[in-house]
């Protein structure tokens, strides 16, 4: 079942959509969640951080009493203690029960620094006390969730400072962030299709859909009701969920799809009174979202959507560059969005956002000098990122930032395609292939495979449906 975290945003979301626009589109029951269900653990096994929390969330709301010398069955019937300690071990599926004490040992766990807590590390305290680490609660990591099992019944704590005085009324300072030897994070599943959306020459939405399994689009575009909108971004989370975020009169306003059942909400103001928006870029960190816009000065502005808790930010923060005109961004890992502008002279520039930090740093311009460039879009392959752009001429170029090694290469790669005004890409086949999609000649939607192995850029095809005078473009992959 999705969680009721999810499901308040959307109604939130329903709410001041009726606001806007005096009706809604129906929308589905349940929001999917961004995790999928894990292949269960062997005892003392390897185990997915999803699975860690699975486990620790089966002892919630049963009628278990602390006590030291007790035990009390995982969901499979093995025994564990019925303490702290033991509630970490049941949680891990361990073989052996150790207590606060041994799980500091190097034969169970690595220290690690608190700003890099994941879902189903621990807090311990050697001689007292441990909890298990759900999530962050915030994007700066100064708030996070964890479980605890220090008295009766078991508890899930939210909103917890990580800097108060004490955790489950333990001093903070006598707590070591632990992770897990064998825990490893969860397989992250390429999506197999992908949805594809415009901005129609009358400022409606339209959208398409593409089964990379068939290898077919749909036959025509679908009108979506809403307000007219100018610019666009979508983002999938967890498949089956695609976020839009689009500018209107210069306001930024979001909506959600649930493509499984074709069902759409109705746009909602995002909030923070963002006014003279010029361009808009979206990207997920787990199941939530850092919008990034062009301000109507041409600075950067962020802002950060908390999908766990149900909510955004109130206010938009401004961060650093003058005279950009078009962005785009891309994970870079659990802590990083790495951001990508338009700037002054029509030249690329990057800067990544650290979340933990809260703090953008400064921009570097990407090499190859670049200039004149009309639009910009990024996608990722593993760690690695792949920037394409359209140049003062009209054609598609591209860029390789190599994160491993920590350089880009020095120069950009002309490609084909003429006349191309908008641009968007989505990794595919694990990172892969890049699909780049674009409007050309005529307002028209073409879209080009990228292959990187080969580094080759295959020839444009149209989209089906014959749109034309499409004012903006936005992909997402899609289950």
């Amino acid at each position: 079942m999705p969680s009721s975290r999810s499901s308040k945003f959307v109604r939130f979301a329903l709410a001041a959509a009726i606001t806007l626009s005096g009706a809604v589109a129906t929308t589905a029951a349940t929001v999917a969640t961004a995790t999928t269900a894990q292949a269960a653990s062997s005892v003392g096994g390897p185990i997915t951080r999803s699975e860690v929390i699975q486990r620790a969330q089966y002892w919630i709301g049963k009628p278990i009493p602390y006590n030291q010398g007790g035990t009390y069955p995982d969901s499979s019937g093995r025994n564990y203690r019925t303490d702290c300690g033991g509630y970490v071990d049941m949680a891990w599926h361990l073989a052996d029960g150790p207590n606060t004490q041994g799980l500091e040992s190097s034969a169970y766990t690595t220290q690690i620094s608190r700003s890099d807590l994941k879902a189903g590390d621990i807090l311990n305290s050697y001689r007292d006390h441990v909890i298990l680490f759900e999530k962050w609660d915030d994007s700066a990591h100064t708030v996070f969730s964890y479980y605890s099992f220090g008295s009766t019944p078991v508890k899930h704590v939210t909103g917890v400072s990580i800097n108060a005085a004490y955790f489950d009324s333990h001093p903070n300072g006598d707590y070591k962030a632990l992770r897990y030897n064998k825990i490893v994070d969860d397989a992250t599943v390429m999506p197999t299709n992908v949805q594809l959306d415009i901005v129609g020459g009358d400022g409606a939405l339209y959208s398409q859909f593409g089964n990379y399994s068939s290898g077919s689009f749909n036959s025509a575009w679908a009108a979506i009701s809403g307000v007219p909108i100018s610019r666009l971004t979508s983002v999938n989370v967890g498949g089956n969920l695609v976020h839009f975020y689009a500018v209107a009169d210069g306001r930024v306003f979001g909506r959600d799809h649930i493509p499984s059942s074709n069902t759409w909400t109705g746009w909602s103001e995002i909030p923070g009174g963002a006014s003279g928006v010029k361009d808009i870029a979206a990207t997920a960190v787990g199941s939530n979202v850092i919008l990034s816009i062009v301000g109507g000065d041409g600075a950067l502005y962020t802002q950060f959507g908390n999908y766990d808790a149900g909510h955004f930010d109130a206010s938009w923060v401004r961060r650093s560059g003058a005279e950009l005109t078009r962005i785009t961004s891309v994970t870079g890992d659990s802590n990083t969005v790495r951001i990508y502008a338009v700037g002054p002279g029509g030249r690329v520039y990057g800067a990544d956002y650290t979340l933990y930090a809260n703090s953008v740093g400064a921009w570097g311009e990407i090499p190859g000098g670049a200039t004149g460039v009309k639009d910009i879009t990024a996608s990722t392959s593993g760690t690695n990122v792949i920037l394409s752009m359209i140049g003062a001429d009209g054609t598609l170029y591209t860029q390789f930032g190599n994160y491993d090694a920590g350089h880009f290469d020095p120069s950009w790669v002309r490609r084909s395609g003429v006349e191309l005004t908008n641009l968007s890409s989505v990794p595919a086949f694990n990172g892969d292939v890049v699909r780049i999609y674009a409007v050309g000649p005529g307002g028209r939607v073409y879209g080009a495979d990228y292959t990187l192995y080969s580094n080759n850029v295959g020839a444009w095809g149209e989209i089906p449906g014959n749109a034309t005078n499409a004012q903006d473009i936005a992909a997402a992959n899609s289950n």
